[in-house]
């Protein structure tokens, strides 16, 4: 029970894996308050979770709507210990392919509306002297990639963001870390999905080239923005922690390390 007495906020909880921090959170004791524009599913989800999680309509972009969410928190529960800035949306398409107005949608979501609601909690969580703030990045945040120009400026902006704030608020007691897996929720990939069957050994083998050949499922990122949302993490910020199977760690040619020659 790592969270317990911990009120937190989470992004982009309806599915995937807002949603799986969510149940993650609430096992471990915390107090959740998931907040997406999916409404339905928001509630949905929240309701199955319990009487330890709620549901709230939010808009990350929305600097007003913000500022409603954070003070129904205070107000029914008196404290914002943690926030996981998870809503995102992807975009996959070529720099000729991608039009101003789909870029600045796409980076408006993913840093823009975690910026906002870094400034909403950082009041609440100062007066407290503690809390913990997590932004889910991903692995294009830490390497670049064709065809995700949008995504991945967004996710290096975050990163960025991420590492500002740390320092700018470690001084009050507030941790920030960001997350960056290869993987989550597979319905992101939902309008590219005939697209990218047609890629073939080219799309399978960004995954089979890992150290741990496949990607993060939501539970297991879940588990990463754990620790950094406990007391565990107390001396943890300004992180950008990978949950890749080891993508970055190099290159694995199947074979290779079997090979002998006597030189």
């Amino acid at each position: 029970m790592l969270l317990t007495g911990k009120v937190a906020i989470v992004t982009g909880a309806a599915r995937g894996t807002g949603a799986a921090i969510c149940r993650r959170f609430v096992d471990e004791g915390a107090t959740v308050v998931a907040t997406d524009v999916l409404v339905d599913e928001g509630q949905a989800m929240a309701q199955k979770l319990g009487p330890q999680a709620s549901f709230a309509a939010l808009d990350v972009t929305d600097n007003s709507a913000w500022e409603a969410t954070v003070g129904g928190v205070l107000a029914s529960h008196g404290q914002i210990d943690v926030l996981v800035n998870n809503a995102g949306i992807l975009h996959i398409g070529s720099i000729a392919n991608t039009s101003m107005e789909t870029f600045r949608r796409v980076v408006d979501v993913n840093a823009t509306g975690a910026f906002a609601g870094i400034a909403a909690v950082a009041p609440p969580m100062s007066a407290r002297g503690s809390g913990s703030i997590i932004n889910i990045a991903s692995i294009d945040a830490l390497h670049g990639m064709n065809g995700l120009s949008a995504y991945t400026a967004s996710k290096w902006a975050l990163r960025g963001l991420t590492h500002a704030a740390a320092l700018e608020l470690g001084r009050s007691g507030i941790r920030v870390n960001s997350v960056c897996p290869a993987g989550g929720n597979p319905g992101m990939y939902g309008p590219w999905g005939t697209q990218l069957m047609k890629l073939g050994p080219g799309l399978t083998s960004y995954g089979s080239n890992r150290a741990i050949p496949r990607e993060a499922s939501p539970d297991e990122i879940a588990r990463v923005a754990l620790f950094l949302a406990s007391d565990l993490a107390e001396m943890v910020t300004g992180a950008d922690i990978p949950v890749d199977g080891g993508h970055l760690a190099g290159d694995y040619i199947e074979g290779f390390d079997q090979m002998s020659a006597d030189i």
